[in-house]
């Protein structure tokens, strides 16, 4: 039942972003982290409630938010790649965060408004990122949003 009300309630503020009366009332990043199904961390809502639900989690997007804005802070920027290397399970770490996740979650940041210009300019360096995540820092378009 909680899966059911979940892609209601997904349903429900994507529809509400995209008709033009309404779209004012959901931030940009607030939905684009409900279409991604990606749990949107830094903004306010009903999400608390249907937290085990989002594809990338509430751990894999602390875990993420929280290491770049330590590296961020100490003025060390990193290369998606450089990023991707950091969290890759291959390095020992399990908590499943991947390139999508890892897209996703940088995406959802960016249209938080977090970071400054040199830390998206070093994530996207030409060459050091997959072409998936060149959109990374691209402005958010109602059309992305497909209801089917």
């Amino acid at each position: 039942m909680d899966k059911k009300l979940y892609n209601l309630q997904r349903f429900l503020i994507l529809q509400t972003k995209i008709y033009p009366q309404t779209t004012n009332a959901i931030p940009d990043a607030y939905a684009y982290a409900w279409y991604e199904e990606c749990y949107p961390m830094f903004d306010e809502g009903v999400h608390q409630e249907y937290e085990n639900n989002f594809k990338i989690s509430r751990k894999q997007i602390e875990i993420i938010s929280a290491y770049a804005d330590s590296e961020w802070l100490a003025k060390r920027y990193y290369t998606f790649y450089q990023y991707e290397d950091h969290f890759a399970v291959r390095n020992g770490n399990s908590n499943g965060i991947d390139r999508i996740s890892l897209t996703r979650a940088f995406r959802y940041m960016f249209l938080n408004n977090l970071f400054d210009n040199q830390f998206w300019d070093t994530l996207l360096k030409p060459t050091e990122h997959p072409t998936e995540a060149s959109g990374i820092t691209r402005g958010f378009n109602l059309s992305d949003i497909y209801l089917v």
